[in-house]
């Protein structure tokens, strides 16, 4: 049984979600050097990141609230830890039923499922859905309307 614990830990430390009050060094890092002459990062709604393994690769990655700097239209940036790739979802690119501006959510969360874990976006007591890695790129699942 003591086993148990012990291999639950790097799971564990893996899917930290919002474990302090700012994102990750590396991952602002990367933002920076990648992104910020065309996004900022915003605080709304809160919190304002997460931290999970969005892509199964075993490391932590990181979801960022941005908008885009010339249109103001909302969205998610991925940046994933093991190689530091980024993905956006939203702000000014098309995705899903999202549409290119996620100005729309005002609640999101992550749900631990399995190996993967997915972001949960929603407008509240209105439409919902997860954004999930499926092995080759991330999806659109809707949920509810």
């Amino acid at each position: 049984m003591k086993i148990l614990p012990a291999f639950f830990l790097p799971v564990l430390a893996c899917l930290t979600v919002h474990a302090a009050e700012e994102p990750p060094t590396w991952a602002m890092k990367a933002f920076n050097e990648k992104l910020r002459t065309r996004y900022e990062v915003v605080q709304k709604p809160e919190p304002s990141f997460y931290v999970g393994d969005f892509n199964g690769d075993g490391t932590s990655d990181v979801a960022l609230l941005i908008e885009e700097k010339t249109t103001t239209k909302a969205g998610i940036a991925i940046i994933e830890g093991k190689e530091k790739k980024i993905k956006i979802v939203g702000a000014g690119k098309s995705f899903g039923n999202g549409g290119d501006d996620f100005s729309w959510m005002d609640v999101w969360s992550v749900r631990h499922t399995g190996k993967v874990d997915r972001l949960y976006v929603a407008k509240s007591e209105a439409a919902s859905a997860v954004i999930y890695w499926d092995g080759s790129k991330y999806r659109w699942q809707q949920e509810g309307d």
